[in-house]
């Protein structure tokens, strides 16, 4: 009885405090919220459990990835339309997640407006005589649920038409993931190269991660246009071996991919450019692993798949472009982003 009477005069404590700063607060499962970019959404009045992955492809056992760093939300957005002159939005860390920048991109009507850092933040808007269209963009390596909106008392939140857009599903490691962008995903390339092609992402890198094919299965009875994938790095410091890993993974990705997207146009991107010169383990060489995966995609050409692709990562990456070792800058980021939209169409 006690608890009961302390989570009331909790809920009626918040309610009165709104009403005193002019205040209301929208449920994070409030049918004007739109989540992009995610395929598994939890929703209840409390929060927004996003998921870009589900336990079957985290538990598999070639599935070689973290789901700590699975657990984030790359690429995903959180969508909605309102006359309020202050938005006032809330999230929390996940307890299964890595916690890196959180770092958000707000834009407002199809285009950037600011970026916030924080776990609650409030957005100022000055064109409340009309609805604006707000996305926010989640960070890169901070595993988050949403909780909540609150908008001035006697405004509205409205839910944003969207047009159809063609869907592209990048797949990867950090590279494509988004580290050495400042913790903020709306500046990897995955996103960049969606924005200048107008196409609908879902981002399903993974940090550290390798050659991973139950990926694929993620995308059955799913609609998707284009597929990229760019993974090798992590394999070859791993030491996997051309013959007993980098190929047979390789190869069992495209296949299931196939089997479940017939349709869609695949890119594979060989590794991009490297400082490195030798791995952490083994003795292969990174254009020893450009070269296997190369073969592999020849081997599906030369079958008669029309719609698979080679981009060679290297070409469109130099030293000038690199944060570190291997991940891109911000500026190489961009660069990518643009020779890869010139590389990739429907």
């Amino acid at each position: 009885m006690i608890k009961l009477f302390t989570l009331f005069f909790v809920l009626i404590s918040c309610s009165a405090i709104d009403m005193i700063e002019g205040k209301k607060f929208i449920s994070p499962n409030n049918e004007n919220i739109v989540v992009k970019g995610a395929f598994f959404v939890d929703k209840s009045d409390e929060r927004l459990i996003i998921n870009r992955f589900d336990n079957n492809f985290l538990s598999h056992k070639q599935t070689f990835a973290n789901p700590v760093k699975a657990n984030t939300q790359s690429g995903v957005s959180i969508c909605f339309s309102t006359n309020s002159s202050n938005i006032s939005l809330f999230f929390e860390e996940r307890d299964d997640a890595q916690h890196r920048q959180k770092v958000f991109g707000i834009f407002k009507n199809g285009a950037f407006f600011k970026e916030i850092k924080g776990l609650e933040f409030t957005i100022e808007n000055q064109d409340t005589d009309c609805f604006s269209d707000w996305r926010i963009v989640l960070p890169t390596f901070c595993g988050i649920n949403f909780t909540g909106i609150k908008i001035d008392k006697n405004s509205e939140l409205k839910k944003v038409e969207y047009e159809q857009k063609p869907v592209y599903v990048a797949i990867g490691n950090s590279i494509t993931h988004g580290v050495g962008q400042k913790g903020a995903s709306y500046l990897s390339y995955p996103f960049l190269l969606a924005e200048r092609k107008n196409w609908e992402l879902y981002n399903l890198a993974i940090g550290g991660s390798k050659i991973s094919w139950p990926v694929a299965r993620l995308l059955k009875n799913k609609k998707v246009d284009i597929i990229t994938i760019l993974w090798g790095y992590n394999d070859w410091n791993s030491a996997f071996t051309i013959e007993n890993e980098i190929k047979p993974y390789y190869k069992k990705l495209i296949s299931e991919l196939r089997k479940v997207q017939p349709g869609a146009k695949i890119y594979c991107i060989l590794p991009t450019t490297s400082k490195s010169t030798t791995p952490k383990n083994g003795s292969n060489s990174l254009e020893d692993i450009r070269n296997a995966e190369s073969d592999v995609v020849r081997g599906f050409q030369q079958k008669g798949d029309t719609k698979l692709f080679i981009i060679n990562g290297k070409e469109l990456t130099t030293t000038a472009d690199l944060n570190d070792n291997v991940h891109l800058s911000v500026n190489g980021t961009a660069s990518f982003a643009k020779e890869l939209e010139q590389k990739i169409d429907l």
